[in-house]
């Protein structure tokens, strides 16, 4: 690995589990509104944004983690908390990117476990990670259609859909209509999650390229203007707010 930053390379980190269960605390904390990610759903957006065709801004996909409304932005104690917070996100983004990059095969969405009776069985349930990854295809649903108007794509793409989309038909309402059904098609998923990093590898690599030929400085991630609004939703110029504490990437 090249020398870094000491704060690029932080970025770099995978969470710890201590860390992990930090960021799932403030993700369920009264801070932030009931429409909050939680940190299943927002596992399954930020895989979306990393395998997909092309790459989302900081302040194209973080607005969407809290909330589909501008006041749903989460009321930070303090600019630290801020910073503490988002680079957690960026951390655990960065470690699903690592995860696709050294073995697609291997990676291991963030699913529950759950038991419709007191001491009964426990099923597999990829649901909200599901609907957080069709809402990170949402953001950019149009650089996504060539994969959902390809018959092997839309196959990829069936247990996705039908777990995790808002609006399913009434005959793949029977697909999903027992915890053995979903169970099913939840380990379904990392095959397909796979498959779709190897078709939009290509892609995603020829526009890094482009990037690249176009900029003097390479940006490899989420990026927002010094003098833009904070993402964080602090109101604050991002200079004077999370641009102050910390690189993003």
């Amino acid at each position: 690995m090249p020398n870094l930053p000491p704060k690029h390379a932080e970025l770099l980190q995978p969470l710890t589990e201590e860390e992990m269960e930090e960021l799932d605390g403030f993700l369920t904390s009264k801070l932030v509104a009931e429409e909050t990610m939680m940190i299943n759903t927002l596992d399954g957006y930020m895989t979306a944004l990393v395998i997909g065709p092309a790459a989302v801004a900081l302040s194209g996909w973080l607005p969407g983690v809290w909330g589909p409304r501008a006041e749903d932005a989460p009321e930070f104690e303090s600019n630290k908390q801020a910073s503490r917070v988002l680079t957690l996100m960026l951390r655990h983004m960065n470690g699903i990117a690592g995860s696709f990059e050294e073995e697609p095969e291997a990676f291991e969405p963030m699913f529950d476990l759950v038991s419709y009776e007191e001491g009964g069985q426990e099923y597999v349930d990829g649901e909200m990670w599901a609907m957080g990854f069709m809402h990170g295809v949402a953001l950019r649903e149009d650089d996504w259609r060539p994969l959902l108007e390809d018959a092997q794509g839309r196959e990829w793409m069936r247990p996705l859909h039908l777990l995790g989309s808002p609006v399913i038909s009434p005959e793949e309402e029977e697909l999903v209509g027992s915890p053995e059904l979903r169970e099913a098609l939840a380990k379904q998923i990392p095959a397909s999650l796979a498959a779709i990093h190897a078709y939009w590898l290509p892609r995603r690599l020829v526009s890094d390229q482009q990037d690249e030929a176009a900029a003097p400085v390479k940006r490899d991630g989420p990026k927002v203007g010094r003098n833009d609004l904070c993402p964080c939703g602090s109101g604050k110029k991002f200079k004077k707010c999370c641009g102050a504490a910390t690189s993003l990437h």
